[in-house]
């Protein structure tokens, strides 16, 4: 693999609940960077209605949120037919529904299948490129503003992490042997939905952009907001 990748990292998508110009944004973002590799860094969908906790009960039911998602999904495949995606809390909460139920794996569909994505789609824990290690987030002690490069340095390498959506940019930190970067890459959701109510009180709101990393030096790309809560358009 040449050593000069330019990696697009894509932050939560929450699918249905994602911000209405996820598409559009990301569809500007590819031609003006031309990503070699396009990492999904999880949370592709929401499962609002698998949660264990609290749920609006005029929502979509399971059937229609899964509906709903894949309507969305379908943008995304079509835009990135191929997709390192990194599993995450969200998008397996129908596996630990089933776990927490007694359903054995067997009885289950993968992402994938469930999904319905195309083959050039594929989940991992974590994936690798250039050196720099790129997972979801949900991971205990990592958390904050802080939260990307205490993984760094949990990991011993530079990585690159979504889930959290209140907090977005890169850290770095030196030591004797590497130079090593944490790198939040923000989210791409629609505060106002119904599925995020329960942030409407909290002071820290959703930061929403995308990650870039070219050849291990990470960049990130804010979506600029304009009147409406709208993307201006422009990069």
């Amino acid at each position: 693999m040449k050593k000069s990748n330019v990696v697009l990292a894509v932050g939560d998508q929450h699918f249905p609940f994602q911000h209405k110009d996820t598409i559009a944004f990301l569809r500007a973002v590819k031609k003006a960077y031309k990503p070699d590799i396009c990492v999904n860094m999880g949370d592709e969908a929401d499962m609002h209605s698998l949660s264990d906790y609290e749920h609006d009960p005029d929502g979509y039911s399971p059937g229609q949120e899964l509906e709903k998602t894949i309507e969305k999904l379908e943008e995304m495949y079509e835009l990135f037919p191929k997709m390192f995606v990194c599993t995450s809390n969200h998008t397996s909460r129908p596996f630990r529904r089933a776990y927490k139920f007694g359903i054995p794996r067997a009885y289950l569909r993968d992402y994938r299948e469930f999904l319905k994505a195309p083959k050039g789609w594929e989940w991992r824990d974590a994936w690798e490129f250039d050196g720099v290690k790129y997972q979801h987030g949900d991971v205990p002690g990592v958390s904050g503003p802080q939260g990307a490069l205490k993984l760094a340095l949990k990991n011993m390498q530079s990585s690159v992490i979504g889930h959290i959506h209140s907090h977005a940019g890169i850290l770095f930190d030196a030591n004797p042997k590497a130079l090593l970067f944490g790198f939040n890459v923000g989210c791409l959701i629609d505060r106002e939905a119904y599925a995020f109510a329960y942030g409407k009180s909290m002071l820290s709101k959703p930061i929403i952009g995308v990650g870039i990393v070219e050849a291990g030096v990470p960049k990130f790309l804010p979506m600029k907001i304009g009147k409406g809560g709208r993307w201006t358009g422009s990069l």
